[in-house]
């Protein structure tokens, strides 16, 4: 009979400290799409990225509604192709660039508005990942006897892993107690001095 009892307290501690831990909902997966502009601006792409992150505030107050902290995994993937009018010197500047991504970022995301804007955040945190990139070297315009413009181009390819860092901020909205949507603005930089800049949505699932 004891022993009955004590199964049943036990179960019943159980199911209250699951049930506390679900109605908390404090582990995200979140996914996040948009444009990124490789350089100061050289050339567009974009960008799809998968995020998993806990939150570790079990109460919040205020000056800290959340802290999460996870990682990111970040596809990036853009190409300059020169648009050849005619064999002109303007013509010659514009090069051929080509530059994908895969990063993982491991971050901190700090929310720290409790009742105003609370889905505001900043993130930040490194990276590490492998980039594949490939540029014109030498290029060749002449123009053959129908006036058609060719152009030659010798590539160059730098492969090779990164690291780097990258910041984050945006904002956040609840559509329901599992589900989320925002939109996001990133900086990231990294040891082949490459500085990107990306601006997209997310969705968001919170169990």
């Amino acid at each position: 009979m004891k022993t009955t009892i004590l199964t049943a307290i036990a179960i019943c501690c159980s199911f209250s400290l699951f049930s506390q831990t679900s109605q908390q909902r404090n582990t995200y997966f979140k996914l996040s799409a948009g444009n990124v502009s490789f350089g100061t601006g050289d050339y567009m792409g974009y960008s799809v990225s998968m995020e998993l992150s806990k939150d570790l505030v079990k109460k919040p107050v205020w000056g800290l509604n959340k802290f999460l902290l996870g990682g990111e995994l970040v596809f990036e993937n853009g190409v300059k192709i020169p648009v050849i009018q005619n064999p002109s010197f303007s013509d010659m500047i514009q090069t051929f660039h080509h530059t994908s991504n895969i990063l993982l970022w491991i971050k901190a995301a700090y929310y720290p508005f409790k009742s105003i804007l609370p889905g505001f955040n900043i993130q930040l945190g490194p990276t590490i990942g492998y980039s594949q990139r490939s540029s014109e070297a030498q290029r060749k315009t002449s123009v053959d006897i129908l006036g058609n413009s060719i152009r030659q181009s010798t590539l160059a390819f730098d492969n090779g892993f990164v690291i780097g860092y990258r910041i984050s901020t945006g904002i956040e909205f609840d559509l329901s107690k599992k589900w989320l949507t925002g939109f996001r603005l990133d900086f990231s930089n990294n040891n082949q001095a490459e500085i990107n800049t990306h601006a997209g949505l997310k969705l968001g699932y919170r169990f």
